[in-house]
């Protein structure tokens, strides 16, 4: 047998190989059989290799590619490139917050354990709703959370497609580092002596079997995320809100007791599409339905499970389908799965708005925990501007001129970090011209 090792899986034995020799199937310490990528093993000295069992030859290397700029140039770029779209990336966000340090302890206090529900952020648009998620997202992965980000849009992913919605958490799914995605997380789940507590998942516990048993091929890894055909099903119906509720619940209690993470959170920007006046009376009444059930789930509410398990549904007099006699939630016709997997969940939602008095009037968000986000003060703009012109100068090889930052509009965070980026556009293409001709009106 030949002999491997892995960084996570620990010592095992190669049985067969496929894609080339691209992949390896290896029987590890744990008695797990699995797939894993060759360049992920350590081949150990002293093993009889098996005829059967192919070993992909490596590769010959190559010379590398020298960058044509010195490497903290680039990154300068790639960051004032981001900034030029009102984007700052996951790794520089940090660098980038300013201003925020009320809303920070608020939602640092809410991820508490005494925490509680669903929390809304609400600001006029620009002010830096989504910039303050991001730093959520990248501060809370660091901070022992798996966390997921949703970018809902009345168009191409509203909350009346809970399938889509749960394909965008997937795909958005990190957990412990910026490379731990949805595949790893289940791996990980698998390879835990208490992975048997998830067994009676009926998603979760499939694929899990799956990774145990070394048949996690990608038609199983495209099912789970919602990309291909399989059973159970993962219907498409709006109706369907209960089945990706009591998945994402699932997800949040394996994170925290399989996995020891803290829980789950997501995090919903734009969330106002929630009602939006150019869909029907019938999709605002879905989206308020897995509206509903996502919060109920993330509250610890056990009034689905005791729906389910006394089967206490009623029929509903306007709408087709099965309703919680309960919760007077919509639940699949064909398959009746409680919102919520087990309680307590560990599932936590935070919803950036754009404030609403008449939506703020409705359950479940009448209820949840607000506050509301302002511009920052020019100081703030002014610590923003300097860090933003040293990344500028040192990107471009220029010298700035610091009277850059009286021209720039400072009532909107996006405006401005547009407005500066596109004025030292404008100085360094126009030597010459005076700053006032050139920056006037911008």
């Amino acid at each position: 047998m030949r002999s491997v090792k892995h960084a996570l899986y620990g010592i095992g034995e190669v049985r067969e190989t496929r894609f080339g020799g691209f992949e390896l199937s290896v029987r590890f310490e744990d008695g797990i059989l699995r797939w894993v990528r060759q360049d992920e093993l350590e081949f150990l000295p002293g093993s009889a290799s098996v005829p059967d069992v192919e070993i992909a030859r490596p590769v010959e290397p190559v010379e590398p590619i020298l960058p044509t700029l010195p490497e903290e140039r680039f990154r300068a770029r790639e960051i004032i490139e981001a900034l030029r779209l009102g984007i700052v990336s996951h790794g520089q966000v940090d660098e980038f917050t300013f201003g925020r340090d009320y809303a920070i302890t608020q939602i640092n206090e809410w991820l508490s354990p005494q925490g509680g529900g669903p929390l809304i952020i609400s600001g006029e648009y620009g002010v830096g709703k989504t910039h303050l998620l991001d730093y959520v997202y990248s501060s809370t992965l660091k901070r022992n959370w798996a966390v997921a980000m949703v970018a809902l849009d009345p168009d191409e992913l509203p909350l009346h497609k809970p399938k889509a919605i749960y394909e965008a958490v997937v795909s958005s799914f990190k957990f412990r580092t910026h490379n731990g995605g949805f595949r790893e997380f289940l791996r990980e789940i698998a390879a835990s002596p208490k992975w048997h507590e998830l067994q009676e998942h009926e998603y979760l516990g499939t694929v899990i079997a799956k990774i145990r048993t070394g048949e996690d091929d990608e038609q199983i890894y495209e099912w789970i995320e919602g990309e291909s055909r399989y059973h159970p099903q993962m219907y498409n119906y709006s109706t369907c809100g209960n089945i990706y509720c009591y998945i994402l619940s699932g997800l949040g209690w394996a994170a925290k007791n399989i996995l020891g993470l803290d829980g789950l959170l997501i995090l919903f920007d734009e969330a106002e599409s929630v009602d939006s006046f150019w869909h029907t009376s019938y999709q605002n009444n879905k989206s308020w339905n897995f509206l509903n059930g996502l919060v109920l789930a993330g509250n610890d509410d056990s009034v689905s499970l005791k729906e389910v398990s006394m089967n206490k549904f009623y029929k509903h007099y306007l709408y087709k389908g099965w309703w919680g006699y309960y919760s007077n939630l919509q639940y699949c016709g064909r398959f009746r799965l409680p919102f919520t997997w087990r309680v307590p969940c560990n599932l936590k939602l935070l919803f950036a708005f754009t404030p609403d008095d008449e939506i703020f009037k409705i359950e479940p968000l009448k209820s949840a925990r607000k506050f509301e986000i302002g511009s920052i003060g020019t100081e703030y703009f002014e610590n923003i501007s300097e860090k933003i012109i040293s990344l500028y100068d040192l990107a471009y090889n220029s010298q700035a001129d610091p009277r850059l930052f009286e021209y720039v509009p400072k009532d909107n965070t996006r405006r401005f970090i547009k407005g500066l980026i596109e004025a030292l556009d404008l100085t360094r293409f126009h030597p010459d011209k005076p700053i006032g001709e050139l920056l006037d009106g911008l």
